[in-house]
């Protein structure tokens, strides 16, 4: 039973960080294949157009210059249904402190992760399963090739990064301007464009693993909306792609930016089941 709980605790751990990287699948793009996307999807446009690719190559540049923010997403997940995750988020290299609620799982969990290890904690109803302890330690790379490569792709990626959301948009080569919104009370500009994974990796070598894992996953494209503030950095990204499985949507609201890396502190082993003693 307490096995069963924790490979359904496993399971939804890693759904979760699948939908981190899925749709930002093409995330190894560098800021210089961004910008110069960008410019060649508006070669010979209007000079307004021009200034989106302007504009984004400055939030690409700014966004790339912090490690760490706040965030508020919501996961519509195929075959799951929607979560949510809030919380602190570093990205060079990746770490989280967060809350997430599951459909598939009573309550509201909360996530610790560091490198390739996080640490879920469920309460009283985690409590229950694994003879009072409240955490669930699950270190991916022990989880086979499967695990060991969702959390290499995880740290590899920068999936968390607001920055690659950033140079996905300016990758599409279709960008435009929606318009002016308030959003979460601050006033933004609205872009919005669709990636075609097979044609970045033309026109960057660097992403044909990526796309590869896009195609897997049965994605085509995806497109990406960003609302950008005054000070260049995005306050809410909106992703959508259709997967094999369905389509899967993200929304991610950010804020407090800055280069504070979170500090993950281990949860005390008397209050803790490792994953691999329950596999045994």
């Amino acid at each position: 039973m307490r096995r069963t709980r924790a490979l359904r605790l496993t399971t939804t751990a890693g759904v979760a960080l699948t939908a981190l990287t899925a749709l930002t699948a093409c995330s190894g793009s560098t800021a210089k294949t961004a910008s110069d996307a960008a410019s060649k999807g508006v070669s010979g446009a209007k000079s307004a157009v021009v200034s989106v690719a302007d504009a984004l190559s400055l939030t690409t540049k700014k966004t790339s210059s912090f490690s760490a923010a706040k965030m508020n997403m919501t996961m519509v997940i195929p075959k799951v249904g929607t979560s949510t995750m809030n919380g602190t988020v570093s990205y060079k290299p990746v770490a989280l402190d967060a809350t997430m609620t599951n459909p598939q799982l009573p309550g509201t969990m909360r996530l610790l992760m560091s490198g390739t290890t996080e640490y879920v904690n469920m309460g009283a109803t985690g409590a229950k399963e694994f003879g009072g302890k409240h955490w669930l330690k699950i270190d991916f790379s022990e989880l086979g090739a499967g695990g060991k490569a969702l959390a290499d792709s995880i740290n590899r990626s920068g999936s968390q990064d607001p920055s690659t959301s950033v140079k996905l948009l300016t990758s599409s080569g279709d960008i435009r301007r929606v318009g002016t919104e308030t959003v979460d009370g601050v006033s933004t500009t609205h872009y919005s464009g669709t990636v075609d994974v097979k044609k970045l990796v033309s026109s960057d070598p660097g992403l044909k693993a990526i796309a590869d894992q896009a195609a897997k996953s049965g994605m085509t494209t995806e497109t990406v909306d960003m609302w950008v503030n005054d000070q260049s950095l995005p306050v809410k990204v909106h992703e959508t792609a259709t997967t094999s499985q369905g389509t899967m949507d993200i929304t991610i609201h950010y804020s407090d930016f800055s280069n504070t890396p979170v500090t993950i502190t281990a949860p005390p082993a008397s209050d803790t089941e490792d994953l691999a003693s329950l596999s045994k």
